[in-house]
């Protein structure tokens, strides 16, 4: 947990170890083993090993056509595979799980949704990349899918005796989902509760019935306040040059409506998809959103999640980054301006 500058005691999810996410090709991680296959390289002890990419990933038209990698996804399959590579694909994601651990993170996400989709695929993957990451995790994991039964799964595979017997979360109910709130009931679990629904959430309003409805269900089954960590969903603004200030707006009355005993969370870094500067630009949001009253984040906490939440708000880059997510410098033009005249190092 980190403090933010106004003593805000910040709860991290941390959000890396998910199948939809990648890393280039040729890069500090991706590259070309010893063997010669293309693979993802990571220090294991004192050297450095490979995750070979199995041919599944090889074969794909991410992979032929682009400069990426989904590593997670990667990791997994060769998991799955069996046989020796599948120790060093284990070792991986344990690596991963220990980086969030030392930049803060309270909570490890676990996603693999876009493993499979066969629901038998992603049950596979969810138990073992749990398998994996739990005996190395000394923070308790958040199993993470749309799916309740690989939510269940995930959760049945969890050694209690793991993380000091720190109890894991659920991410996450809907109002499209409610049954996942009688699993959360009975297992005890602090859950994420999505503003989602049949369609994304347009505007403040949106926003915040979407979130009474599903606080209010959880309510209605006895779950403790504490337990909630709400998600008002994070648009970006490359979509709705006005979705940073929604969102911002929803957070502030939600906490006003509900209290200080509710979490409220977030996938912080989505506000800055597709643009330049994106950690500038995520930096300053996350720091706008603990003004607004949040206290959690779905983030990548190997970022240096401290100065985030500690940042020189008279600097220019930050006043630009927040002069665009306010909606006040329309369509980011002077931020964007300023990226390319290199004003924002």
């Amino acid at each position: 947990m980190k403090q933010a500058a106004d003593g805000t005691q910040f709860i991290i999810i941390g959000e890396n170890i998910h199948c939809s996410r990648i890393v280039k090709r040729e890069g500090i991680r991706g590259g070309v083993g010893p063997d010669g296959r293309p693979g993802i390289r990571f220090p294991d002890g004192d050297a450095a090993s490979w995750v070979p990419l199995p041919d599944s990933i090889l074969e794909s038209k991410e992979f032929t056509t682009s400069e990426r990698i989904k590593h997670v996804m990667a990791a997994v399959r060769q998991g799955l595979a069996g046989g020796p590579e599948a120790d060093v694909a284990a070792r991986y994601v344990a690596w991963m799980a220990q980086r969030q651990i030392a930049g803060g993170a309270d909570f490890l996400d676990l996603n693999v949704d876009e493993i499979s989709p066969d629901v038998d695929g992603r049950l596979d993957a969810m138990k073992w990349i749990v398998a994996a990451v739990g005996p190395a995790s000394s923070v308790p994991l958040a199993i993470d899918s749309s799916d309740a039964a690989v939510l269940e799964a995930g959760l049945d595979a969890i050694d209690p005796a793991w993380a000091g017997g720190a109890t894991p979360m659920v991410n996450s109910a809907s109002t499209e989902r409610p049954d996942v709130l009688d699993l959360v009931k009975e297992r005890g679990t602090p859950v994420v509760l999505s503003c989602t629904g049949a369609s994304m959430p347009s505007g403040t309003q949106d926003r915040v019935e979407r979130a009474d409805e599903i606080i209010g269900l959880a309510m209605e089954k006895g779950l403790p306040e504490d337990s909630l960590h709400v998600d008002p969903l994070v648009i970006p603004i490359g979509v709705d040059p006005m979705a940073g200030q929604a969102y911002l707006d929803a957070v502030s009355t939600i906490r006003e409506r509900f209290g200080d005993d509710i979490h409220i969370t977030g996938g912080v870094s989505n506000i800055s998809f597709g643009l330049p500067a994106r950690r500038i630009i995520t930096d300053a949001f996350l720091d706008m959103c603990v003004e607004a009253g949040q206290d959690s984040g779905i983030i990548d906490p190997v970022a240096d999640v401290a100065a985030a939440l500690n940042p020189d708000r008279e600097s220019r880059p930050y006043t630009l980054a927040r002069a665009m997510l306010s909606g006040e410098d329309a369509f980011g033009m002077q931020f964007i301006e300023a990226f390319r005249a290199g004003e924002l190092s």
